[in-house]
């Protein structure tokens, strides 16, 4: 028997479908030997595998059925369902007491995939469009799109009707072995660089919290009219310092989990993609195995050479940035940006489009943007530590409106008219201002420490 007519169980389909029926059955047999006290409140203190199958059964089983294209409403609203559940498991069961470790997993599971979820259906949603001619678009499942986040984030967009041919000659398109061997070696040195850096803030914060730093129990915001009306300072000096040693763990936390995956994608194609132009025995592995079709495996080559050669990092220097329009759309964690624009942007643009003046709708979709963020991160915390003090929402939402008010105020001036004295007396605003409301953003995470 050829290997191309052996069955193989290592299809993307029994890879779910594998661990969907294990976590099934070990919910179900749960159900039925437990006693009935146990489920006479909500929520109830589930054993630890208990509670993975109870998340994991609908997250694999949305995972199931998109293998296939949405072609009915019956399936959209089933997987709308099944999302909505995804997202919901972890802060349902805030209260049990499991161990953060779990916690924090199936809460960063829940809101980053599950908000992938609904991206998906927003973008495969078949039924809509059955007698169009756009259905020749090829059509992915939702577990191959877990893969790119940032589908926009060339350095220089190929089809760029701007780009001239000299910097065209920066879009890599087939690298060659020394070009990967100096990626690795780079993200090398940065990682080390950073840790370095990232063991001396938690050294500081380490030292710090062995002083008397106390968080209010008052919301920020609510210590922030205090100040204007009463003028009670809303923060002591000592405890902004902290707060800014604990943001730049936060930023090199993020930006080392991105090297990190940086470098496992490096060296994950360059034995298994890249060694296939010289030798081509790994690549009927990975095809032949049911893991990837052809198309499949040309798309995710191309995904990782875009990613690890084409595009911009997840941070940019966040400390440079002369706007707010430049920090949040340029500089700072780049991860979520189509997620924010599909999801909240353009919805809320496109609903006040008809009754209002374009760039009041503009204005009502950065808004939109700002509160799935807003909620996102509300929901972070919520779940993850059982509190909820609006901090989170007001930091976002008071970013929307000064973006807005930024736009209106600098947004005509040209780039020529940008002086240099100007960026510099822009700089310093936006560093006030981000001083002035970041403590909402920190104080949530750090009540409990």
């Amino acid at each position: 028997m050829s290997l191309d007519s052996q069955p193989s169980i290592f299809t993307k389909s029994n890879l779910v479908y594998i661990p969907l029926s294990i976590t099934i059955a070990h919910t179900l047999n749960f159900i039925v030997n437990s006693p009935l006290s146990l489920w006479q409140e909500f929520p109830p203190k589930l054993p630890n595998s208990v509670y993975s199958s109870i998340f994991l059964t609908p997250f694999l089983l949305f995972i199931s059925l998109t293998f296939e294209p949405i072609q009915t409403k019956k399936r959209f609203y089933t997987l709308l369902s099944l999302a909505l559940l995804v997202i919901s498991i972890p802060i349902s069961f805030r209260g049990a007491k499991y161990p953060p470790s779990l916690q924090s997993t199936f809460v960063t599971i829940a809101i980053f995939y599950g908000l992938k979820m609904l991206l998906f259906l927003k973008f495969n949603r078949t039924y809509l469009n059955q007698n169009k001619l756009d259905q020749k678009k090829e059509f992915k499942p939702y577990l191959l799109t877990l893969f790119n986040w940032r589908l926009n984030s060339y350095i220089i967009p190929p089809t760029s009707k701007i780009s001239n041919e000299k910097e065209t000659l920066s879009i890599i398109k087939s690298p060659t072995t020394s070009q990967i061997n100096k990626k690795l070696i780079n993200r090398f040195i940065i990682i080390i660089a950073k840790w370095f850096i990232f063991e001396f803030a938690i050294f500081i914060l380490l030292i710090s919290t062995k002083c008397v730093i106390e968080i209010p129990k008052t919301a920020y915001q609510i210590r922030l009219i205090e100040f204007i009306t009463k003028g009670i300072p809303p923060i002591t000096m000592s405890s902004m310092l902290h707060y800014l040693n604990f943001l730049v763990i936060i930023y090199l936390w993020l930006s080392l989990n991105y090297e990190i995956t940086t470098i496992i994608v490096a060296i994950f194609f360059r034995f298994f993609f890249h060694s296939t132009s010289e030798n081509n025995s790994h690549k009927p592995i990975l095809i032949q195995s049911g893991l990837l079709t052809p198309s499949e495996y040309v798309s995710l080559k191309d995904w990782i050479i875009s990613f690890l050669f084409n595009t911009k990092h997840l941070f940019s220097e966040p400390l440079m940035s002369s706007s707010p329009r430049d920090f949040w759309s340029i500089r700072w964690q780049l991860l979520l940006n189509e997620i924010f624009k599909e999801l909240g942007y353009l919805p809320i643009k496109n609903l006040f489009t008809p009754i209002v003046p374009k760039k009041i709708a503009n204005m009502m979709g950065v808004l939109g943007a700002f509160c799935v963020s807003a909620l996102l991160h509300e929901y972070l915390i919520i779940a993850n530590f059982d509190i909820w003090t609006g901090e989170q929402f007001f930091f976002f939402m008071i970013h929307g409106i000064i973006f807005i008010l930024w736009e209106a105020l600098f947004g005509y001036e040209k780039k020529s008219e940008d002086t240099k004295i100007k960026k510099f007396l822009k700089w310093v605003l936006l560093v006030v201002i981000n001083l002035i409301v970041f403590p909402a953003l920190i104080e949530p995470s750090i009540k409990d420490m």
